[in-house]
């Protein structure tokens, strides 16, 4: 016996989800939400900062971790 793909479910399916996209997008664009005022209180520079502080923690545990390697294959003599 030989199975066949029935395409119905798979093509209602895709009609459905795609018009609940278009549907959800219709919605998000009527309701169009003004975010200028979150956004405008941050600057680039600032965000720079933190970006960049974040990535310096992240080095110097890296370091560290390294340097703690390179000690105990010292004391182990390898």
């Amino acid at each position: 016996m030989k199975n066949q793909f029935n395409s119905k479910p798979t093509i209602a399916a895709a009609a459905t989800a795609l018009a609940l996209v278009l549907a959800s997008g219709t919605a998000a664009a009527q309701s169009a939400i003004d975010l200028t005022p979150i956004t405008g209180q941050f600057k680039a520079e600032d965000v720079i900062v933190a970006v960049l502080a974040v990535a310096g923690v992240l080095a110097a545990i890296y370091a560290t971790m390294t340097a703690a390697k390179m000690a105990l294959r010292w004391i182990r003599g390898g």
